[in-house]
C-alpha cells in the first residue's frame, strides 16, 4: 500500500488556509493536508512526526514567528535540509524573494488573487513535486 503524499501548509490566515485547502481538494483530493498556523508549530510537529511531508508551503508574514525565521531554523537542522519548502506568500518584495532563496527555500511563489489562478498554481505544484 502506498501512502498518499502530504503537504503541510503553514499560514496564520484562516481564509488563506481555507482557500489553499479547497484548491488542493479540487485539484488532487488524494493529497493529505496538514494545516499549521505558525512557524512555532512547524518544528515540534516535524520532530514528532513519523513521516516527513512531501512539501511545505510556508507563508512569510505570520505574527509570532515569520516564515523566513522559520525557514532559517528549519534549514539549520540537518534532518530537514533537503525537505522541499516553497515560500507561498502575498509578498512579492524582491528582498523577501532573495532572502528566501538564500535561506534555502526551493521556490518562492506569490499567492494569486483569484481561486482559478490558485488552482492552476496548485496543479503546477503537484506536477513539480510529483504529488500524484
Amino acid at each position: 500500500m502506498s501512502l498518499n503524499p502530504t503537504v503541510w501548509i503553514v499560514d496564520d490566515d484562516e481564509d488563506d488556509q481555507l482557500l489553499i485547502r479547497s484548491a488542493f481538494t479540487e485539484v488532487s483530493p488524494a493529497i493529505e493536508l496538514v494545516l499549521l498556523t505558525d512557524g512555532d508549530e512547524l518544528l515540534p510537529k516535524l520532530s514528532g512526526s513519523s513521516r516527513l511531508p512531501d512539501l511545505i508551503l510556508l507563508d512569510v508574514n505570520m505574527t509570532r514567528q515569520n516564515g523566513l525565521d522559520t525557514l532559517e531554523e528549519l534549514r539549520s537542522n540537518p534532518a530537514y535540509v533537503s525537505l522541499p519548502v516553497v515560500i507561498f506568500t502575498t509578498s512579492s518584495a524582491q528582498e523577501d524573494i532573495q532572502r528566501s532563496l538564500t535561506l534555502g527555500a526551493n521556490h518562492f511563489l506569490t499567492k494569486p488573487l483569484t481561486f482559478v489562478d490558485l488552482k492552476e498554481m496548485v496543479k503546477l505544484l503537484t506536477q513539480e513535486w510529483v504529488l500524484t
